[in-house]
């Protein structure tokens, strides 16, 4: 079914556009034969119209609010066949329940042996895989097939207390670590104050989950410049995950985008008016997956701001590259007549160390407008002014500032979702 992607070096634009086509033909068909939500959505539809992958564009797009409100119509399979059920954290909305088969699982381990292989991964490394296997968490799932499917030795040691994790680590001498970059930086933090010598650890490779470590050029953030300083300098790679599409995107040696896999998706860029941008441009990322058999999604709306690059890497692979994401669609702030990412807020946040604790929250005025507040601990209270100071060179704006006690930063970030703390709470639909 993937003997195409073996040697993805030797795949031409030509080659990925045909390998394109035939899957997405083979998509549109499954969908209509077996899921009640796409045989209503495309009533009618001729598979035969599509002529090349651009006549993508003859699809509907597929909402979040429509997986949401109708998940069991996009299941394809009897619940028999259906082998694992995993779903999102919650973080901006209702979470979604998404089921897979063992087909499914599968094509989640290839992807992930693909995007270690992007990373220089081999069977040669030792792999703390810093991330929960449990709590319907599909990142920790993916991961671990994926190193199993590589050869890789795995030590599933999870979001552990950070004194073991660092034990394992001299113990067994790894080479690579999987984590959300927040719980690394406190894992450097700790080598840092704790004067661990650089050369008792033996990690290389630092696999970023989660939350960007890049800037939109692709730049190192603050967040990646510090993780690679403290690891030995060592390679620090980006990806980017969707469980709806049980995919994510890995960057290569080169740190320049996370790679697509030609096979199992087709990726597109849309603007406001759902237009497809031409690659460089910046809006929606959307995606159509193919190879799913439990709930296959065609041109699916995530919701996040990102770009395309299509020009060959320098790595040697021609396959479409994603850019580092920007911010998420829903989450677009419009503040004193400037539009900010709260993303961008978040970059500028974790990049003053004076700041120990931060949680950014939106509300909402009457004449269409946001308000910005940003409730944040600090080592020195004094420092407030400076903070705020430094807040307005770099937004251009003036955000409003609370200072407050670390612990009850931590409470409110953790109000959101049960599963995971986010640095950022919408409370704008509550006023709506």
């Amino acid at each position: 079914m993937y003997e195409y992607l073996n040697n993805e070096k030797s795949l031409t634009k030509a080659r990925i556009q045909q390998i394109q086509l035939a899957r997405l033909k083979e998509t549109v068909n499954y969908c209509k034969t077996h899921s009640n939500y796409y045989r209503k959505t495309l009533k009618g539809f001729n598979t035969n119209s599509i002529k090349s992958i651009n006549d993508i564009s003859l699809l509907p797009f597929t909402e979040k609010d429509d997986l949401s409100s109708q998940s069991e119509s996009f299941v394809c399979l009897k619940d028999s066949e259906i082998a694992d059920i995993v779903t999102t954290s919650g973080s901006t909305g209702k979470p979604l329940i998404y089921k897979m088969s063992e087909i499914d699982l599968k094509r989640l381990a290839y992807n992930e042996m693909l995007c270690f292989k992007c990373a220089s991964l081999t069977k040669e490394d030792t792999v703390l895989l810093a991330v929960t296997l449990d709590k319907c968490f599909i990142a920790g799932l993916a991961y671990f097939l994926g190193l199993q499917a590589i050869g890789a030795s795995t030590l599933r040691v999870g979001p552990t207390s950070i004194e073991m994790l660092i034990q394992t680590a001299i113990a067994t001498k790894a080479t690579t670590i999987i984590g959300v970059p927040s719980y690394l930086l406190k894992i450097a933090d700790y080598i840092r104050l704790d004067g661990i010598p650089a050369k008792a650890l033996n990690i290389r490779k630092v696999i970023c989950i989660g939350e960007p470590i890049r800037n939109k050029d692709l730049t190192l953030n603050h967040a990646g410049k510090i993780l690679s300083s403290s690891f030995n300098n060592a390679r620090i790679f980006s990806t980017y995950g969707i469980t709806e599409l049980a995919i994510s995107f890995c960057e290569c040696t080169s740190g320049m985008g996370g790679h697509s896999h030609p096979e199992i998706i087709y990726t597109e860029i849309v603007d406001e008016n759902s237009n497809v941008l031409s690659p460089g441009k910046e809006g929606e990322v959307v995606a159509t997956v193919f190879g799913v058999t439990g709930m296959p999604l065609l041109r699916y709306k995530t919701g996040d701001i990102s770009y395309i690059m299509n020009e060959k890497c320098s790595c040697g692979l021609a396959t479409p590259r994603l850019g580092p994401i920007i911010g998420r669609k829903q989450h677009k702030l419009k503040f004193k007549g400037t539009t900010v990412y709260p993303q961008a807020i978040i970059n500028t946040l974790a990049s003053i160390r004076d700041i120990t604790n931060y949680c950014i929250i939106a509300t909402s005025n009457i004449d269409l407008s946001d308000n910005i507040e940003i409730k944040m601990s600090l080592s020195d209270p004094a420092l407030s002014d400076t903070i705020r100071n430094k807040l307005t060179a770099v937004l251009k704006v003036t955000p409003a500032v609370t200072i407050m006690d670390y612990k009850d930063i931590d409470t409110l970030k953790s109000s959101v979702s049960l599963r995971k703390k986010t640095s950022f709470i919408d409370k704008r639909q509550i006023i709506k």
